[in-house]
C-alpha cells in the first residue's frame, strides 16, 4: 500500500473552508520534511516553497495551488483526530513485525510514553504520545495518545489492543507494572518483562525477599539430581 492510500484513511476534520489542499497532501509534506531530517512546521513549510509544480502533484497537491502556508499546516494539525492517525499509522507499522525469514524478527517490543516537544498550546498543555518500538525493526510500531506521565495505564490497554503481540517480548517502565495490562498482554499470548518499583509495594519486598532469602538455596531445588534434601 502507498504512503497515500495510508493517509487518505485518516478523517478529515477541516471545515469547508479549509480544504483548499488535500489533507493528504499535506500530510505527506510534513511526513516528507521529518524523514528528511528537518524540524517542525516551519521546516516543512519551506521545503514546501522549495519543490516544483511536479513535486507538489506527486505529493497530491492540486494543479496552480502551490504549497501551503505555515498557519495551514499548524492550523490542520490542531483539529486531526490523534487516535484516529494512530490507529491508521499502527494499522501500516504492524505489518512488516515477524515477517521475513528471521522468527526473532519483531519479537521484542518496549512500550514508552513521551511528551511531543513544541506541542505546548497557550495554556502551557503538551501533547503526549505512547508508542510500542521494535528494536529489531528500528521503528515504531503502534501509537496512541496519552494524558502524559502517571495516566498512561488506559492508554496502556488502547495500545495493546491495537497490536499483533502474539509470540512477542514486552517491556516497559514501571508505570506499566499493573495487573489489568499485564492481563492483557497475556490474553493476547505475549510475555512481558516489566521494571518493578515501590509503586507495587508487596510485589517489590517480595522480589527482594526471594532474592536474598531464596525458597530453594542453590544444589537443594527438589527433584535434582544429585542433590540431598536439608534432613540429610
Amino acid at each position: 500500500m502507498s504512503v497515500r492510500l495510508i493517509l487518505r484513511q485518516i478523517p478529515d476534520l477541516r471545515g469547508k473552508q479549509g480544504r483548499q489542499h488535500p489533507l493528504e497532501a499535506i500530510l505527506g509534506l510534513i511526513l516528507l520534511s521529518m524523514l528528511s531530517g528537518r524540524k517542525g512546521l516551519m521546516a516543512a513549510f519551506r521545503l514546501g516553497r522549495s519543490l516544483s509544480s511536479r513535486q507538489l502533484k506527486r505529493l497530491g497537491f492540486r494543479p496552480g495551488c502551490g504549497s501551503p502556508c505555515h498557519a495551514t499546516l499548524t492550523e490542520t494539525l490542531r483539529v486531526l483526530d490523534a487516535d484516529a492517525m494512530a490507529t491508521v499509522f499502527s494499522q501500516f507499522m504492524t505489518a512488516p513485525v515477524g515477517s521475513g525469514n528471521d522468527e526473532e524478527a519483531g519479537r521484542h517490543i518496549a512500550m514508552d510514553g513521551k511528551t511531543l516537544r513544541a506541542s505546548k498550546n497557550g495554556d502551557g498543555n503538551a501533547q503526549h504520545v505512547l508508542s510500542a518500538f521494535c528494536a529489531e525493526l528500528g521503528q515504531s510500531v503502534g501509537h496512541v495518545s496519552s494524558r502524559g506521565t502517571g495516566r498512561e495505564i488506559p492508554d496502556a490497554l488502547r495500545l495493546i489492543d491495537r497490536l499483533d503481540l502474539e509470540g512477542r517480548i514486552i517491556t516497559g517502565d514501571a508505570v506499566f507494572c499493573q495487573k489489568t495490562i499485564t492481563s492483557r498482554i497475556v490474553d493476547k499470548g505475549a510475555d512481558y518483562v516489566l521494571t518493578v518499583k515501590k509503586n507495587q509495594e508487596n510485589l517489590h519486598e517480595e522480589i527482594e525477599t526471594a532474592f536474598k532469602e531464596p525458597v530453594f538455596p542453590p544444589g537443594t531445588l527438589p527433584g535434582a539430581a544429585g542433590t540431598r534434601s536439608r534432613t540429610d
